[in-house]
């Protein structure tokens, strides 16, 4: 796969990063909040982090959260037929369940399967998106073991303005969007509508499932109705109070054998009340409430007897105190609380359970090195107290060159599903008995920060205990142990006017009780984005490479590698008004990342936006 891989894409790489010697401008650091529940500076965090902004997301193009997510360093995405098709995100190789996930601080999620609906998020609606990497338990409590993902909608700041946009193009995708923002004296607000939709492409191939076959040659749709607001109110004591909320609903499509589901109704939401407040010069007070809902209906076309309903809602309050001790160090203080709950047509044996923790985390920041330290004992309603923790710190070795090293524990709850399933036919499916998951890992970093480029290199082990797999009996167990290595490279840069990104993973996951390789993940993943902006005209090329990997926890199911490439322009044709446009997959690549589902051909995509204020 190196050879032709090399072959055939080498000379675009060469092109997509121009001249090398070429004098750069490298970006600053971003501010992040998620890596410590405080703004700083990326490059003080001492975690791997990377933030997409919203000028990020326009300039891509990007038609889906999954599209622009896949290829990140440490990042799988496994998408299964398309637009609004189930779609599994693997943050540094371990499962799509260990990954928290927030949006403006809520926690997202279905407490059922365990893992959040990427398909259905709006990426209109999103602001930005920081990917912190490594166990997070320590702040952020159970899934966190591959990292936390929190995403932003989008706030008013400035004159107030309003916009609109459509696109159009194949597969008869259709999307309009409008929105509405600004702020004034001590006020804010952002209000956001969109639609998409589109008839997609046949999902699946012919294949047999459940002993018999699974054939429904026919396109299959996806329709989303997305709303988001944020507004707020500055105090004159510098008190802020923010309402924000994210609603999205619709209609997906997909390939199932008789007699089960193959359309689903969904509604993916989240809202929550955000207090800022400072309790003395140096201590700043921050408190969320809110609710976060994964609702889906799933039926047969044509069958309305065979609807089921699986309603789950997560209730969220946080407290938190950050302290500042000196110039370098500071303190922060917190308590969690959430609440998961279920309900629908099938008869859960529990359906309610509840976790409280608190934290404590400490940070010292001078010129030379950095440290940090925290700790969270935590009570789950039904498994107890379980404590994580973390430990980091860092040098400066020169003014351009840092060493990081870090080591962290996190853990997994079992899912409803596992726990508390109904027998299927007198058949047991879940098992009360189970344990939650267990991880630690250790990680070494290097980063460089040069007039040419910015460049970060991380290396980490992590190794995971009571690993939920099936057994023999098609039955969760906590049978198996895992263990990830893996190296992730980053860089960025600006080569004669071009901005360019580089991601690169090298990955090697094992269940350690078989010997097998962990299903779904690549093993070398590459992603180059290049843009570059002449005058009132854009131009931009992505390059998405991965290599082979195995479908099955036996590895019986080969999928092949395959490398995608995407481009697009821009055209401001005037002061308020620009045309976009893209052609994904222009080499028509005929490619899988699942086995049997199905990916799109060449693509081209128009979009007309309009900006009031602009």
């Amino acid at each position: 796969m190196q050879s032709r891989f090399r072959t055939r894409y080498g000379p675009l790489v060469a092109a997509l990063f121009g001249a090398l010697p070429a004098v750069v401008v490298a970006e600053p650091s971003p501010i992040v909040v998620t890596a410590t529940r405080i703004a700083q500076n990326a490059d003080q965090t001492l975690s791997s982090v990377t933030v997409i902004t919203r000028e990020d997301i326009e300039r891509s193009q990007a038609a889906s959260v999954a599209e622009l997510l896949q290829g990140n360093a440490g990042i799988n995405v496994a998408s299964q037929g398309g637009s609004g098709k189930l779609t599994a995100l693997y943050l540094r190789g371990t499962n799509p369940g260990h990954v928290t996930v927030l949006v403006d601080g809520i926690r997202m999620g279905s407490v059922t399967a365990g893992t959040v609906a990427w398909e259905f998020l709006p990426l209109e609606q999103i602001e930005r998106i920081e990917i912190s990497r490594g166990p997070n338990s320590a702040l952020y409590g159970s899934e966190a073991i591959g990292g936390v993902i929190q995403i932003f909608t989008r706030r008013g700041e400035g004159p107030f303005r309003w916009g609109a946009s459509a696109t159009g193009g194949r597969y008869n995708t259709r999307e309009v969007a409008a929105d509405f923002s600004g702020s004034k004296d001590n006020n804010w607000v952002s209000a956001r509508v969109a639609r998409a939709s589109t008839d997609g492409f046949d999902a699946r191939q012919p294949t047999f499932e459940f002993g018999s076959l699974l054939d429904e040659p026919d396109d299959d749709g996806y329709k989303n109705s997305s709303a988001s607001l944020r507004l707020g109110h500055r105090f004159s004591a510098g008190s802020e109070l923010e309402f924000h909320g994210l609603h999205a609903s619709g209609n997906t499509e997909f390939d199932s054998s008789f007699p089960y589901a193959n359309e689903d109704d969904f509604v993916q939401q989240s809202l929550g009340m955000t207090l800022r407040t400072s309790l003395t010069e140096d201590s700043d007070l921050t408190v969320t409430l809110g609710r976060s809902l994964d609702e889906r209906k799933s039926f047969r076309a044509g069958e309305p007897a065979s609807t089921s309903r699986f309603d789950t809602e997560r209730r969220v309050f946080s407290i938190q105190d950050d302290l500042q001790l000196s110039d370098s160090d500071s303190v922060s203080f917190g308590f969690d609380y959430h609440d998961d709950r279920v309900d629908g047509t099938t008869a859960y044996n529990e359906t309610a359970r509840d976790t409280r923790a608190i934290f404590a985390q400490y940070q010292k920041q001078t010129d030379q090195y950095s440290l940090l330290a925290r700790l969270r004992p935590l009570d789950d309603e039904q498994f107890g107290r379980h404590t994580t923790g973390n430990i980091a710190g860092g040098y400066q070795l020169t003014r351009q060159l840092g060493l990081t090293a870090s080591y962290g524990t996190a853990y997994k709850a079992p899912t409803f599903n596992d726990l508390y399933f109904p027998d299927f036919m007198g058949f047991p499916t879940s098992n009360p008995n189970l344990e939650p998951e267990q991880s630690d890992t250790i990680e070494l970093g290097l980063t460089g920060k040069h007039a040419l480029l910015d460049w970060d290199l991380r290396a980490y082990r992590t190794r995971i205990d009571n690993l939920i797999v099936l057994d023999s009996s098609y039955v969760p167990a906590n049978l198996s142990t895992a263990q990830i290595d893996a190296i992730e490279a980053s860089l960025s840069g600006s080569w004669l006017g071009w901005d360019s990104k580089l991601a690169a993973t090298w990955l090697d996951g094992k269940d350690e009780n078989t010997g097998n390789t962990l299903p779904r993940r690549a093993r070398r993943s590459l992603r180059i984005d290049t843009d570059r902006q002449f005058g009132k005209s854009g131009l931009g090329a992505s390059l998405i490479a991965q290599s082979t990997r195995f479908d099955d926890v036996a590895n019986t199911k080969q999928v092949a590698g395959y490398g995608i490439v995407n481009l697009r322009a821009s055209q401001q044709l005037s002061r308020k008004l620009k045309l976009q446009g893209r052609i994904d997959n222009v080499l028509d690549k005929d490619y899988q990342i699942v086995d049997t589902y199905n990916t799109a051909g060449r693509s081209l995509f128009l979009t007309l936006r309009y900006e009031s204020g602009a």
